[in-house]
């Protein structure tokens, strides 16, 4: 057993390490295309960029693991199956299981080894990142202004330049909107040339302009040291300058300087799991409790005092009927008595004060909502960070109780099949995950189902394979399903039938044309089924339909295996009109009527299913014409050869 285990683990640990990287690459690759606006153009260094790039790895790694650990028990148990050696150590008396054992130790050892790289390292590197990332995205982008097109990259001004010269950056043909002072005080500056320098600080950018014009209304007054001073009651007045030299210095800082990461580790980016668990009992649920007893009695008592100045009037200013008498001397007017007593003028105006409070009361609810949520949506978030430090090690355990019988069950190696196949499992882990994420993310599901529903949907199917492969099952047989599939598409197939070698009875031409009879008996009661008609696929004629094809088959066979010995082997030809043998209608069908009637009403399920019997249904009524067909024709060539009357 210590040689097989070495065995197992020299097959298994350096395809985990391929399959790892490659998937690990492709979900760097994935994780950078979503922030490459973040980092292009902003003036980086590169050694900014490579740590960027490092933690984006570290990030990436418990994403690829599982992946990588799918794909490498898939290609290893895959290629024991294709070399017939898995047949071979079953054989020795080795089960499954025990087989498995030593390949279960290293992936419960990196599951392990995955919680604390989640708890520890995981924590720094993503608040390293989005430190990066986020300071990144505040930074002003390089300067690159296009040719005739407005460039917007510099705050508060839109510059226009009609050609430009790279070698010594000059712009010909330069326009510029300076909206430093607001929109309403808008400067516009037209040149015929420009030039656009940055100065050693990299915190200013000079502009000089020659042989040009500025416009800029005066609607607040504008007052400078050889200008007039215009008042604010000249509405529509402009200052207009002609200049040969002027100089424009635009506030420009390109200095990439990181943000600072006190935010980033007060998040749940930033927390480990005492951290956040720490923060959940204590502080969020607190926090979630208060502010909701605190709306709730706000609300409540805001309803009180609109409720109490809208219907309550003074004992001492009123006194007619209708009204009920309070400990504070106040009276309280019925509906009825505001219609009848009121004048309309009164009432309406009521009416209208009511709209008001109403609204005002929604908003106070809507903003006192929204504080409730925002802290509902910090609860959230640490809580499915604190699950996903034990989802993804989990997810290593499923993933690898799929790929390994999985493999043992398709006996496919290399890459290709294992990389289509494992490729479709994680998309639908990704999806489902996905899904339960967002749904825990807003709030629609509780956090622990959202996390765990990915678990849920793998833990049945890995348990499945499992028993699958334990017993050795075909039922998942590539190869099997494969041609299944091809079977869907092609052509019905000729039988193969050929004469035996040795004949010891020949049979008589009686003898034959009572095989014939019985077969076209048999075939006319599976013609005579109600679904091969018009009716519905009712449970009770499917059930029956695919008894009547195993008896049908039967007999045909046995009329073959008595007339491939006949001596005419023109008989032997009409035999190998026959279309192939089908040992049923549809294997599809389940045998229990409870558990048709229960998958009928689910459409995404049961629409395909229909069609598919549809489809079976015209592919056995053609089959059932040729064995008709097929059946006469031998009938009335013995008769005929032999002389025998149709009424014998």
């Amino acid at each position: 057993m210590k040689r097989l285990y070495r065995y197992m683990l020299k097959q298994f640990i350096p395809l985990l390490l391929m399959t790892t990287s490659i998937c690990w690459f492709v979900v760097i690759m994935q994780f950078l295309w979503r922030y490459t606006n973040d980092f292009i153009g902003k003036g980086i260094s590169i050694a900014t960029l490579l740590e960027a790039l490092i933690q984006v790895a570290k990030i990436s790694l418990p994403t690829a693991l599982p992946l990588g650990i799918l794909l490498a028990s898939l290609m290893t148990f895959g290629g024991l199956g294709e070399r017939l050696e898995l047949l071979a150590i079953k054989s020795a008396g080795v089960p499954l299981h025990r087989i498995m054992l030593p390949l279960i130790g290293v992936v419960a050892a990196l599951s392990i080894g995955l919680f604390v790289f989640l708890n520890t390292i995981m924590m720094d590197a993503q608040v390293r990142f989005y430190q990066i990332a986020f300071s990144a995205r505040y930074k002003q982008p390089d300067l690159e202004i296009p040719e005739g097109s407005f460039y917007n990259g510099i705050s508060d001004y839109s510059i226009f330049v009609q050609k430009k010269n790279t070698k010594d950056r000059s712009l010909a043909g330069v326009m510029i909107y300076d909206l430093s002072e607001g929109f309403s005080n808008t400067r516009i500056i037209r040149a015929d040339s420009g030039k656009l320098v940055m100065d050693a600080s990299k915190t200013f950018l000079k502009l000089d302009l020659w042989r040009g014009e500025s416009f800029q209304q005066l609607t607040h007054g504008l007052q400078e040291s050889n200008q007039k001073v215009y008042s604010q009651d000249v509405a529509r007045s402009y200052y207009k300058e002609h200049f040969a030299y002027k100089q424009i210095v635009i506030p420009f800082d390109a200095n990439f300087e990181l943000q600072s990461d006190e935010g980033l580790r007060n998040q749940f980016v930033g927390k480990n799991l005492r951290q956040l668990t720490a923060y959940i009992q204590d502080t969020a649920r607190y926090a979630l409790d208060s502010i909701g007893t605190k709306n709730a009695d706000g609300i409540m008592e805001r309803v009180l005092q609109d409720r109490n100045s809208s219907l309550s009037y003074s004992a001492q200013e009123n006194n007619q009927e209708g009204f009920l008498l309070t400990d504070d001397n106040y009276r309280l007017l019925s509906l009825d008595s505001i219609l009848t007593t009121l004048p309309p003028n009164q009432v309406e105006t009521a009416m209208q004060n009511g709209i008001d409070q109403l609204k005002t009361l929604a908003q106070d609810a809507e903003g006192k909502f929204y504080e409730y949520d925002w802290q509902a949506y910090s609860y959230r978030t640490h809580d499915q960070e604190r699950h996903r430090k034990f989802t993804f090690p989990v997810a290593c355990l499923l993933f690898f109780f799929i790929g390994a019988p999985l493999g043992a069950i398709i006996r496919k190696g290399g890459i290709g099949t294992p990389m289509v196949v494992s490729v479709l499992i994680f998309i639908l882990y990704y999806m489902v995950d996905t899904y339960g994420y967002k749904m825990g993310y807003h709030g629609e599901w509780k956090v622990w189902i959202g996390m765990w529903l990915s678990a849920f949907v793998l833990l049945p199917l890995g348990v499945f394979l499992t028993l699958q492969a334990t017993k050795d099952s075909a039922t998942l047989n590539l190869d099997a399903i494969i041609a299944s599939i091809k079977g869907l598409f092609q052509p019905e197939k000729k039988r193969e039938v050929s004469r035996r070698e040795l004949i010891i009875i020949h049979p008589s031409a009686q003898i034959a044309l009572q095989e014939v009879a019985t077969a076209q008996k048999e075939l006319a009661k599976l013609a005579a089924n109600p679904f091969l008609h018009r009716a519905l696929p009712r449970h009770n004629y499917l059930i029956e339909l695919n008894r009547q094809f195993r008896v049908t088959n039967g007999q045909l066979n046995s009329m073959i295996d008595k007339l491939i010995d006949f001596d005419d082997l023109h008989v032997l030809s009409y035999l190998r009109e026959l279309p192939a043998e089908r040992r049923s209608f549809s294997s599809l069908i389940p045998r229990s009527k409870v558990i048709y009637l229960l998958l009928l009403p689910i459409l995404p399920f049961s629409l395909p299913f229909i069609l598919y019997l549809y489809h079976r249904k015209r592919k056995e009524n053609k089959r059932k014409e040729l064995l008709s067909t097929t059946l006469q024709k031998i009938d009335t060539y013995i008769r005929e050869v032999y002389q025998i009357d149709s009424q014998e």
